[in-house]
Formats: C-alpha cells, sequence, structure tokens
C-alpha cells in the first residue's frame, strides 16, 4: 500500500533540473557563489538526513567529516599534483573511513550521548589537522588551486556551479533511490525500533556502520568541492557550529524526506540574504541591532519546532494532500456531479 505522503509524479523532476541549469545565466557573481555554498550544503544534509533522519543516528560530527574531505583534496591537489576529478572521489573516500571508524561507537551509544561523541569526534579531527601543519598549512590554512576538469582551468564561480549541481542531481538521485530500497528499509526499521528491526532478520550494527560511512561519503565529497570552489580553507570553518547548522537545515526542511534536505539547505544558506534585504524595512532601531541575522535565524529555529516539526517539506506535503481531498479539488468536485 503507497504510502499518503508518497510521491506520485516526476514530471516536474526534469523541469526543476532545466531550471536549476539556467539560473547562474541570471544571477550576478556573488550570488552565483551563494548557490554553490548552497549546493554543496544540500549534500551534505542529504547525507545527514539519511543518518539522522532515516536511521535515527544524532551527529554532530559531520563539519569533521566534511574538513577530512576538504583536506584530503587539498593536500593531494597541492603536494602531490593529484588531478580534481581523483582528488574529490579519493576526498570522500577518506572520509568513509573515517565514518566507518566512528560508525563503531554507535553500536553501543545513541541519542545524547551519541551526540556527544561525535561532538568530540569533530574536535580530534581538527587537532589533527592543526597538528599536520606540514601538509595542511596548520592555523594559517591552505590555498587550493583552481581545478582543471577536461583541459579546463574552472577559476569562475559560474563554472563551479555546474560542478557542484551536477554533483547534487547525483547525490539526492543516489539517495532517493536508496531509501526505496531493501536498505533504506532497514534503516527505517532501526530507527523506529531496533528491537523489532532485529527481530525481523535485521543486523543493526551492519546498517548503522554502513549509514555512517554513507553520510561521511557525502560530507567528505561536499567538504572537497567547498575546497575547491572557496580556493582557501582553514579548520576555523569546520567547526561545531557548522555541524549544528547542518542539523538545523534538516529538521527544518523536514527530518527523515530527502527533498526536505535540499528545502532546508537552501533556506537556511539563503536565510541571511533575506534578512539583508529585509533589514530595509523594518523600523531604524530593529534595523540597526548588531546581532539581527542571530535572532532572526533563532527565532526561525523556534518557530519550526514549535508549529511545523515535519519541516518545509512537511509543510508542502499536507498542502499537496488537503488539495486532493474534495471538495478543494476541481477534478474531485467535477466527479463527484456525475
Amino acid at each position: 500500500m503507497k504510502s499518503r505522503y508518497a510521491d506520485e509524479k516526476i514530471w516536474w523532476i526534469p523541469v526543476l533540473i532545466g531550471i536549476t541549469l539556467l539560473i547562474p545565466f541570471t544571477l550576478n557573481t556573488y550570488f552565483t557563489y551563494v548557490f554553490n555554498l548552497a549546493g554543496i550544503a544540500i549534500i551534505v544534509a542529504v547525507g545527514l538526513d539519511l543518518l539522522s533522519g532515516y536511521t535515527g543516528l544524532i551527529s554532530l560530527g559531520h563539519a569533521a567529516f566534511m574538513a577530512v574531505g576538504a583536506y584530503t583534496s587539498a593536500v593531494l591537489t597541492v603536494h602531490f599534483d593529484w588531478p580534481f576529478l581523483f582528488s574529490v572521489p579519493a576526498a570522500a573516500m577518506a572520509a568513509m573511513i573515517t565514518g566507518v571508524i566512528l560508525g563503531f561507537p554507535a553500536l553501543r551509544l545513541s541519542g545524547l550521548y551519541l551526540a556527544i561523541a561525535t561532538m568530540g569526534f569533530g574536535v580530534i579531527i581538527q587537532r589533527i589537522i592543526l597538528e599536520l601543519d606540514v601538509w595542511t598549512g596548520g592555523s594559517n590554512g591552505i590555498f587550493v588551486p583552481a581545478p582543471i576538469f577536461f583541459g579546463l582551468r574552472l577559476t569562475s564561480d559560474f563554472s563551479h556551479y555546474y560542478i557542484v549541481y551536477i554533483t547534487v542531481f547525483l547525490a539526492v538521485a543516489f539517495a532517493r533511490r536508496l531509501t526505496a530500497t531493501k536498505i533504506g528499509r532497514a534503516f527505517v526499521a532501526i530507527r523506529d525500533s531496533e528491537e523489532a528491526a532485529q527481530a525481523s532478520g535485521i543486523n543493526p550494527a551492519k546498517y548503522k556502520v554502513f549509514a555512517f560511512a554513507l553520510s561521511a561519503f557525502y560530507a567528505g565529497l561536499a567538504g572537497a568541492l567547498f575546497a575547491h570552489t572557496q580556493r582557501f580553507i582553514t579548520t576555523d570553518y569546520f567547526s561545531i557550529l557548522l555541524s549544528i547548522q547542518f542539523l538545523v537545515m534538516v529538521i527544518v526542511g523536514g527530518i527523515g524526506f530527502v527533498y526536505g534536505a535540499v528545502c532546508g539547505a537552501l533556506f537556511i544558506t539563503f536565510l541571511p540574504e533575506l534578512i539583508r534585504i529585509a533589514k530595509d524595512f523594518f523600523p531604524e532601531g530593529i534595523a540597526q541591532f548588531n546581532d539581527l541575522q542571530a535572532i532572526g535565524f533563532g527565532l526561525i529555529m523556534l518557530f519550526f519546532i514549535l508549529f511545523e516539526p515535519m519541516g518545509l517539506y512537511g509543510r508542502w506535503l499536507k498542502i499537496r494532500i488537503y488539495w486532493r481531498l474534495f471538495p478543494f479539488n476541481p477534478k474531485q468536485r467535477k466527479k463527484s456531479q456525475w
């Protein structure tokens, strides 16, 4: 029996892809750069949603996975002259290996304890990067050369846009397909009841480690793209606040929905820009607040937690369901007249 929240029509997907590919032609350099950051955030958020939304494992260490991917690709490119097409997959694999290592504590921990463990893992990764300053540049950071893609040096945000969003399309499509397979159903079973899943023949240990590895792979892939997009990286960017921000993206977009992670990543990435534009319409006393963006961010998070626990995508699904029900749907009304 098909779930009431299941997507039934996919005609809009090629339309959305077409619009996405045309977006940079209508933007200036700055907003193209912001869209690149949004695409990178989408990749991390989708991977985190597979871990937290589908498997039920909370992680505050995804900034560390992203750092592993970013620094691995940077080191391979700068010190070993690896081409872009090889360094990015290698970086994602390196992050996946760290995800496997971190996945083993998840076999005994859950909830707040697991979140604290992953947060500690992030601190460890930061210290390792700082200690390996011969390779990583330590606290001074490291410059990353522009990627060369099939003989073309990609130096503009416009050219990076298509690399980022082609990766986004592949990452989202794979995640959607995975959630519809036996593996995705096993993730959900473990999230709902680990004991019941084990009684059904599911090996929770295997699937938990796999979920961590896959989620870390997504974060490492995004980190490698981020390194080549920014062209300069330091450990300051990959802080615990970034991990919290990724988790907020999943919650705001709709935890347990792949498309919800996409919506949340876009919303949170563009939220500072929306607040900056809205400041012009605020009273002068409010517009002069130094922490206006932080206040707006906190209020929006509080709103979603209290009033929209299913997130943006969950609200869209509810609207779609209401529209289908008589008497709101004109098609249904016309049928009833017969």
